[in-house]
């Protein structure tokens, strides 16, 4: 999200600053023109990571510091400060805290609750219901505002091939109903209730349906992900696809995407299978339902059973009806999450008269 922000931005003179390594996505902006600097920080290195961003910012004079991310937003919140920059927005990606209270990141997130009566402008958050969560934890509600993340239309526009000539460039079959889901092998993305659930609808069903899996360290080689297989799948026939770049074109060719996270914030893979007219099964978490309105369906978390009974509902509504749902999924992303709307608003929030 960060990197397609920054893509349609206005100008490039936008500096963005690695805590840590430059990373994939930095060295492409670099090839793109945009000045990235990684930090490198580490045990060792924290002191002089530090000094290097405040020499930064002060021989840069920003107009504004947008910090991603709990540590970003520490980090780059109080050294910009001290730089002398006041014009400085945080933003939350999450809604649920990814660590327990008091580990570190327990303790920087709290740490950021007390300092957003102090440090920032303005904190953006992707998603309402992190927007709550956060509140609760005591960050200040009047700085809070809610923008969405935004996806580059044309970088999902469809296909110019058929769903049923993609199928057949991937080895699947035609007449069968493909359920797929898409993320990194994570406990909050709820694997072990999307294969209970595909157990149960492989013993249920007559047709035949196929249950793609893609994401990182979703493979075979996941020893703990083919024992889930085995004790709660069983019956169903899976295809584990792992790490992919060609996640867009797997999409298009599944009937029916699932997302059955415990927990997300604003969870991107809802929104960009439905540019792929991919009608969704979500988990109510974070803003899921919220993206997906009514052209998809909701499932409380944790509940195979309940998401069971979702897909098979969709393969009851039939492949016309199925089809059309997915066209007003695509139109609703279209007119609600456009990047340069999204952009936009991003750039507003910025605009502001330094009074001292």
């Amino acid at each position: 999200m960060l990197r397609r922000l920054i893509e349609n931005s206005d100008q490039k003179k936008n500096q963005i600053v690695s805590l840590t390594a430059i990373g994939s996505l930095g060295r492409e902006l670099v090839a793109n023109g945009y000045a990235v600097h990684a930090l490198e920080m580490g045990p060792t290195s924290f002191c002089r990571g530090c000094y290097r961003l405040w020499k930064i910012i002060r021989q840069s004079h920003p107009d504004v510091i947008q910090t991603w991310m709990y540590h970003s937003d520490l980090l780059g919140g109080l050294i910009g400060r001290l730089a002398g920059v006041r014009n400085i927005v945080w933003n939350v990606r999450n809604t649920q805290i990814p660590q327990q209270s008091f580990s570190v990141t327990g303790f920087v997130v709290r740490l950021c609750a007390l300092l957003s009566h102090f440090i920032p402008r303005s904190i953006i958050c992707c998603a309402h219901s992190g927007l709550k969560t956060h509140m609760a934890l005591g960050y200040n509600r009047k700085r809070m505002v809610v923008i969405p993340n935004g996806y580059d239309l044309k970088a999902w526009s469809l296909p110019s091939k058929s769903k049923s000539d993609i199928r057949l460039e991937y080895g699947l079959p035609l007449d069968v109903m493909i359920v797929g889901i898409v993320g990194r092998f994570d406990p909050l993305k709820g694997y072990d209730y999307f294969i209970e659930a595909a157990g149960f609808v492989a013993a249920q069903s007559s047709k035949q349906y196929i249950f793609v899996m893609v994401g990182r360290n979703v493979d075979e080689h996941n020893v703990y992900l083919q024992s889930m297989i085995t004790s709660k799948g069983a019956e169903a026939k899976f295809i584990l696809m792992g790490e992919r770049k060609d996640v867009s074109s797997i999409m298009y060719a599944l009937d029916v995407l699932c997302l059955s996270s415990k927990a997300e914030g604003f969870p991107n893979v809802v929104a960009e299978s439905m540019l792929m007219q991919v009608p969704c099964v979500v988990t109510d978490v974070g803003d899921a339902a919220q993206i997906v309105g009514n052209t998809g369906k909701v499932v409380p978390p944790c509940e195979p059973h309940a998401l069971a009974e979702a897909i098979l509902e969709f393969e009851d509504m039939g492949s016309y009806k199925r089809h059309e749902m997915g066209v007003a999924a695509r139109q609703r992303i279209v007119a609600n999450y456009d990047i340069k709307v999204v952009a936009q608003h991003y750039s507003e929030l910025y605009e502001w008269k330094d009074k001292k």
